[in-house]
Protein backbone atom coordinates (compact mmCIF):
# COMPACT_ATOMS: atom_id res chain seq x y z
CA UNK A 1 0.00 0.00 0.00
CA UNK A 2 1.27 3.39 -1.00
CA UNK A 3 -1.04 5.23 1.40
CA UNK A 4 1.89 5.97 3.71
CA UNK A 5 3.73 7.80 0.93
CA UNK A 6 4.33 11.51 1.22
CA UNK A 7 2.36 12.25 -1.95
CA UNK A 8 -0.90 10.71 -0.74
CA UNK A 9 -0.64 12.27 2.69
CA UNK A 10 0.33 15.68 1.29
CA UNK A 11 -2.62 15.59 -1.11
CA UNK A 12 -5.10 14.87 1.69
CA UNK A 13 -3.52 17.48 3.98
CA UNK A 14 -3.67 20.07 1.20
CA UNK A 15 -7.26 19.16 0.36
CA UNK A 16 -8.32 19.65 3.97
CA UNK A 17 -6.47 22.93 4.36
CA UNK A 18 -7.84 24.28 1.09
CA UNK A 19 -11.39 23.61 2.32
CA UNK A 20 -10.99 26.58 4.65
CA UNK A 21 -10.23 29.17 1.95
CA UNK A 22 -13.80 29.45 0.61
CA UNK A 23 -15.06 29.72 4.18
CA UNK A 24 -12.76 32.65 4.98
CA UNK A 25 -13.74 34.28 1.70
CA UNK A 26 -17.47 33.81 2.39
CA UNK A 27 -17.14 35.17 5.93
CA UNK A 28 -15.34 38.32 4.77
CA UNK A 29 -18.63 40.14 4.14
CA UNK A 30 -20.19 38.95 7.41
CA UNK A 31 -23.06 37.07 5.76
CA UNK A 32 -23.43 33.57 4.44
CA UNK A 33 -25.82 33.25 1.50
CA UNK A 34 -27.72 30.10 0.66
CA UNK A 35 -25.57 29.69 -2.48
CA UNK A 36 -22.42 29.87 -0.38
CA UNK A 37 -23.84 27.31 2.04
CA UNK A 38 -24.74 25.05 -0.87
CA UNK A 39 -21.17 25.30 -2.17
CA UNK A 40 -19.70 24.40 1.21
CA UNK A 41 -22.21 21.57 1.54
CA UNK A 42 -21.15 20.16 -1.85
CA UNK A 43 -17.51 20.45 -0.83
CA UNK A 44 -18.23 18.66 2.46
CA UNK A 45 -20.15 15.92 0.69
CA UNK A 46 -17.17 15.30 -1.58
CA UNK A 47 -14.85 15.11 1.41
CA UNK A 48 -17.17 12.61 3.12
CA UNK A 49 -17.28 10.48 -0.01
CA UNK A 50 -13.49 10.30 -0.06
CA UNK A 51 -13.35 9.47 3.64
CA UNK A 52 -15.86 6.65 3.33
CA UNK A 53 -14.19 5.31 0.18
CA UNK A 54 -10.89 5.11 2.05
CA UNK A 55 -12.53 3.36 5.01
CA UNK A 56 -14.48 0.87 2.90
CA UNK A 57 -11.39 0.00 0.88
CA UNK A 58 -9.37 -0.52 4.03
CA UNK A 59 -12.05 -2.70 5.60
CA UNK A 60 -12.27 -4.86 2.50
CA UNK A 61 -8.47 -5.23 2.27
CA UNK A 62 -8.18 -6.03 5.99
CA UNK A 63 -10.92 -8.66 5.96
CA UNK A 64 -10.26 -12.28 5.18
CA UNK A 65 -7.62 -14.85 5.95
CA UNK A 66 -4.75 -12.97 4.26
CA UNK A 67 -5.15 -9.27 5.06
CA UNK A 68 -3.14 -7.05 2.75
CA UNK A 69 -3.14 -4.01 5.04
CA UNK A 70 -0.73 -3.80 7.95
CA UNK A 71 -1.64 -2.21 11.28
CA UNK A 72 0.64 0.71 10.40
CA UNK A 73 -1.17 1.40 7.14
CA UNK A 74 -4.57 0.93 8.77
CA UNK A 75 -3.66 3.54 11.39
CA UNK A 76 -2.59 6.00 8.70
CA UNK A 77 -5.78 5.40 6.74
CA UNK A 78 -7.94 5.91 9.81
CA UNK A 79 -6.11 9.15 10.60
CA UNK A 80 -6.56 10.47 7.06
CA UNK A 81 -10.21 9.47 7.02
CA UNK A 82 -10.78 11.14 10.38
CA UNK A 83 -9.22 14.33 9.03
CA UNK A 84 -11.59 14.26 6.04
CA UNK A 85 -14.59 13.70 8.32
CA UNK A 86 -13.77 16.57 10.65
CA UNK A 87 -13.41 19.01 7.77
CA UNK A 88 -17.10 18.49 7.03
CA UNK A 89 -17.94 20.23 10.29
CA UNK A 90 -17.20 23.46 8.42
CA UNK A 91 -20.55 23.21 6.68
CA UNK A 92 -22.44 22.40 9.88
CA UNK A 93 -20.90 25.29 11.82
CA UNK A 94 -21.59 27.76 9.01
CA UNK A 95 -25.16 26.49 8.67
CA UNK A 96 -25.86 26.96 12.38
CA UNK A 97 -24.09 30.34 12.31
CA UNK A 98 -26.31 31.56 9.47
CA UNK A 99 -29.48 30.14 11.01
CA UNK A 100 -28.63 31.88 14.31
CA UNK A 101 -28.93 35.32 12.71
CA UNK A 102 -31.76 37.66 13.68
CA UNK A 103 -33.67 37.05 10.43
CA UNK A 104 -34.28 33.48 11.59
CA UNK A 105 -35.52 32.24 14.90
CA UNK A 106 -32.32 32.11 17.00
CA UNK A 107 -30.90 28.65 17.63
CA UNK A 108 -29.88 27.89 21.18
CA UNK A 109 -26.47 26.34 21.75
CA UNK A 110 -27.77 22.85 22.51
CA UNK A 111 -27.63 19.63 20.48
CA UNK A 112 -31.40 19.33 20.54
CA UNK A 113 -31.86 22.83 19.10
CA UNK A 114 -29.20 22.30 16.43
CA UNK A 115 -30.67 18.99 15.31
CA UNK A 116 -34.13 20.56 15.14
CA UNK A 117 -32.72 23.44 13.05
CA UNK A 118 -31.16 21.14 10.48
Amino acid sequence: PDISGIGVRAAIYAQNLLCFFPVFFYLSDGEITMDELAGIQDQSTGMLAIAFAILITTASLAAGHNPTVSNYHAAIILDLSWMNNTSTWIWFILYVYERSKAKYKPVEATWTSWCASV
